[in-house]
């Protein structure tokens, strides 16, 4: 099911935008462009935009969650609740880091994959290679 900002009632929509309005506002406050808030958080550029724009229905908390570990932000700064003892590594940082461990992993698992296949493969040949000798040699 997709969500469309217009199939959302008058007060999602205004939240939308407050919530939007509120993420701008932090990301120009810390000079940052839509881009390099992109590559901190682990979304795209036109995610943000939209997000920016009050045009993200479709919002997540894991987004809200990249978005703030991207801005440098706990949670309490905003109000949402207090705010944890900061960790002496920036929340921005541990959660990117977490993003590549995981992404070398998927990257591993796809180089094994691929060296399993190379080796299966090569196991066939040997044997149709042996096959084709046998039968020469009859």
């Amino acid at each position: 099911m997709r969500y469309r900002f217009e199939d959302q009632d008058a007060a999602t929509r205004e939240a939308l935008v407050a919530l939007g309005s509120v993420f701008y506002e932090l990301r120009k406050s810390r000079g940052l462009t839509q881009r390099a808030l992109a590559r901190r958080s682990g979304l795209s550029q036109p995610s943000i935009s939209r997000l920016e724009t009050g045009k993200a229905p479709w919002l997540s908390t894991i987004w809200i969650a990249r978005l703030l570990a991207g801005l440098d932000l706990m949670p309490g700064q905003l109000g949402f609740r207090p705010a944890p003892t900061p960790s002496p590594t920036p929340g921005w940082r541990l959660l990117m880091d977490r993003f590549d461990n995981a992404r070398r992993r998927r990257a591993l698992r796809a180089i094994d994959e691929i060296r399993r296949a190379k080796r299966e493969q090569s196991l066939l040949d040997l044997a149709a290679e042996f096959r084709k000798e046998s039968a020469g040699s009859r």
